[in-house]
């Protein structure tokens, strides 16, 4: 199977990751990702829950329609690092109540899709074909 493939099941899987994660924040209780990052002690808690949740359920659909699948893996990668350090790593890196396994493999993902760009099967390739 050619390369250019290699991102599709990784744009598909983590868009729907950040789609769910991102979903929760923003429709499912702000104010409890509001008090979640207060408590982690990270300042203007409320500002960066909507930037987490906007990121997260806006990153992971350009990440399934492969559009701008570099600059939305950055945003996310930056996301899950912050995530990584502040709430998951402090737990280990085996809980069941949130451990740094899960956050790291996003994270390895990420910087795969960074590599790899959109790959073939993508809504930008398409628009660039339409614009040609």
């Amino acid at each position: 199977m050619n390369k250019d493939y290699a991102a599709l099941p990784l744009r598909l899987v983590l868009g729907v990751i950040f789609i769910v994660h991102g979903y929760i924040k923003l429709f499912g209780g702000i104010e409890g990702t509001t008090a979640f990052f207060a408590n982690l002690g990270i300042p203007l808690a409320g500002f960066f829950a909507y930037v987490v949740g906007i990121a997260e359920f806006f990153g992971g659909i350009l990440l399934i329609s492969g559009i701008i699948v570099k600059i939305s893996s950055l945003v996310l990668l930056i996301d899950m690092v912050v995530a990584t350090l502040l709430a998951h790593l402090p737990k280990g890196f085996l809980n069941n109540n949130g451990g740094a396994e899960f956050t790291l493999s996003l994270i390895a993902g990420l910087i795969s899709l960074l590599i790899l760009g959109q790959g073939k099967w993508s809504l930008q390739k398409v628009f660039k074909k339409i614009s040609s």
